[in-house]
């Protein structure tokens, strides 16, 4: 039975060991995660102004005619817009919309599939190569060769394995987030399996990392938990700590609790 102490000290070790090539791998994945999972949200400013206006008829430059009603008794304004457009005018109109509304759909789609591309075909080859190399680092100081290789074995296949694994989890992720949350912790260890057996089939990976995390994913979760404290001071330092510190310690104590879930393996 493992406990959060003997990983972690596993993990810490490790990296401290080879150190600076800890941190460069460790930086290459979060900027690889945090690419591949970032999104834009964008946002509108909508100023509010109040004005007083007395009971009168306003006609706009298209003829179209505005009616402000002052209700003095409750204090409040009503505006009436009396839109006057011919049939050919509301058919040039409803095209109009139409097209720009067919545009916007198309441009989504294709900004998607090249997100996805960039995502699967580059993106988490590399995350699965920095997971290896971690994974590799328990054992002896590991090499950079480490990062490329689902390049040179079986790159089709560990990407499919990649995509359906996200695919999986964004489909339980539907039924009110927590069961995608469980789904994630449940095929966490799907990079460190594939990169031991490229050749695997995906579906045999999820069934072998939902073997290992049986019975382990609240203890996982608490283990993410415990790094909280770190997480805060590498706030307080601007992200220096996670850099040289907190983001290999991480990498490292995860692959160390593939090995021990895996081999058993001990933290000493």
């Amino acid at each position: 039975m493992w406990t959060r102490k003997s990983v972690k000290e596993k993990g810490k070790k490790a990296f401290t060991l080879n150190f600076w090539k800890c941190v460069l791998v460790a930086l290459i994945l979060s900027i690889v995660v945090g690419s591949a999972s970032g999104g834009f949200n964008g946002g509108s400013y909508i100023p509010a102004i109040s004005n007083h206006f007395e009971e009168s008829d306003v006609v706009d430059e298209a003829g179209d005619e505005i009616d402000v009603d002052v209700d003095d008794d409750n204090d409040s304004t009503n505006f009436y817009v009396d839109f006057d457009l011919d049939d050919d005018d509301s058919k040039v109109a409803a095209g109009a919309f139409f097209f720009i509304f067919l545009m916007c759909l198309f441009i989504s789609i294709v900004v998607t599939i090249f997100g996805l591309a960039i995502k699967y075909f580059l993106l988490t080859p590399f995350e699965y190569g920095c997971r290896k190399f971690f994974r590799k680092n328990l054992d002896e100081p590991a090499k950079l060769r480490n990062l490329v290789y689902v390049f040179d074995s079986n790159y089709k296949n560990v990407v499919k394995t990649a995509f359906m694994t996200d695919l999986f989890i964004w489909l339980w992720s539907l039924l009110f987030i927590i069961p995608g949350i469980i789904k994630a912790y449940e095929y966490r260890m799907v990079p460190y399996i594939m990169s031991e057996n490229p050749a695997m089939k995906f579906g045999d990976a999820l069934k072998e990392s939902k073997k290992l995390m049986t019975g382990n994913k609240w203890k996982t979760f608490v283990l993410d938990l415990s790094f909280i404290g770190w997480d805060i001071l590498s706030v307080c330092t601007w992200g220096i700590l996670e850099f040289f510190f907190v983001g290999p310690y991480k990498a490292s104590t995860d692959a160390a609790l593939y090995e021990t879930l895996k081999y058993g393996i001990d933290a000493k």
